[in-house]
C-alpha cells in the first residue's frame, strides 16, 4: 500500500479528493481507483482509502495530473438550476463544465466543491487540485454565504436552533491552528440572519464554514422548514453579485491573492 509522506493535517482520502474535483461520485471513484486508473507519485494505487496530500503528492487520473498545473485557471460561475456539479454525468444531464465553454475542456477544469442540481449561485472552477483541496478542507474555514427562502413558521426558537447547528458545523474549522510561517486571514463566524418575513415564507442569509452535502437543506428540514429556493451568494471573498445566471468569468489577480491568503497558500508557480 502506498505510504504518503503528507502530514495528517493536509492529507485526504484519495476517493474523497477525486470526488471533490468532480471526477465522479465517491462510490464511482472507488471503482475508478480499483480499476487502476489513478496513479499517486507515479505508482498505480488501487486502495480508495489511501491518504494523499494534493500539495505534495503527484496525483494522475487517466494520465492527467490533478495537482498544481503549469498555469492556474480559476473561474467563478453563477450556476443555474438543472446543472450538476461534476465534469461528467452518467444520466446525461448538463454539467457545470458545459457552462465554461471550450476553456473548461481545454484546461480540464473541475468544480471546487459542489452545489446540488437545484441550488444556484457561486461555484468556483479550477484546474488546480491543490487550491481546490485547501478551499474545501474544513481546517481553513472558508465561508460560504447562502440566501435561502423557506416555507413554514420561522420563529425565534427555530432561528436559535439553526444558529446552534451552524456553529456546531464549524467546530472543526475553529479547532485547527494556522500553519507555522503562513499568513492566514481571520476566520469568519457561522451565522443565520433573517432578511425578510412574509406571510407563509421567510428569507434567511446563512453563513457556513464547511460545504457539507445539502447542509443548508438538512438544517432547515431538521427544524420543520421547507426550502423553496437556495442560492449561494459567495464562496470566500468571491461573489456572484451583478453576474447574470449562467454567466462565467475568470478571477482577477486580486481575487486570486485573496483566496491564497485565506488558505495560507502562496500561489507560487502560477
Amino acid at each position: 500500500m502506498h505510504k504518503p509522506t503528507a502530514s495528517d493535517a493536509d492529507s485526504i482520502r484519495l476517493n474523497r479528493f477525486l470526488a471533490q474535483l468532480g471526477v465522479a461520485s465517491r462510490r464511482a471513484c472507488d471503482s475508478l481507483i480499483a480499476a487502476g486508473r489513478v496513479r499517486v507519485d507515479g505508482r498505480v494505487v488501487r486502495e480508495p482509502g489511501t491518504r494523499v496530500n494534493p500539495g505534495e503528492s503527484s496525483i494522475e487520473f487517466d494520465g492527467a495530473r490533478l495537482g498544481r498545473p503549469p498555469k492556474r485557471v480559476v473561474l467563478i460561475l453563477n450556476k443555474p438550476k438543472g446543472f450538476v456539479s461534476t465534469v461528467t454525468d452518467p444520466e446525461g444531464r448538463p454539467t457545470v463544465l458545459d457552462l465554461c465553454g471550450p476553456l473548461g475542456k481545454r484546461q480540464r477544469l473541475f468544480p471546487v466543491g459542489r452545489l446540488d442540481v437545484n441550488t444556484t449561485g457561486a461555484l468556483l472552477m479550477t484546474n488546480d487540485g491543490f487550491l481546490c483541496f485547501r478551499l474545501t478542507h474544513p481546517r481553513f474555514g472558508i465561508a460560504r454565504v447562502y440566501q435561502v427562502r423557506v416555507r413554514g413558521q420561522l420563529d425565534e426558537a427555530r432561528v436559535r436552533r439553526l444558529e446552534k447547528m451552524a456553529a456546531s458545523e464549524a467546530r472543526v474549522a475553529r479547532k485547527t491552528k494556522p500553519e507555522p510561517g503562513r499568513r492566514q486571514a481571520p476566520k469568519p463566524q457561522p451565522a443565520v440572519e433573517v432578511v425578510a418575513r412574509l406571510e407563509k415564507e421567510a428569507v434567511m442569509r446563512v453563513t457556513l464554514l464547511e460545504g457539507r452535502n445539502r447542509q443548508v437543506r438538512r438544517m432547515c428540514e431538521a427544524v420543520g422548514l421547507r426550502v423553496v429556493a437556495l442560492k449561494r451568494l459567495s464562496f470566500g471573498s468571491i461573489s456572484v453579485r451583478k453576474m447574470p445566471v449562467g454567466a462565467v468569468r475568470e478571477l482577477t489577480t486580486r481575487e486570486l491573492s485573496r483566496l491564497d491568503q485565506a488558505t495560507g497558500g502562496s500561489g507560487r508557480g502560477h
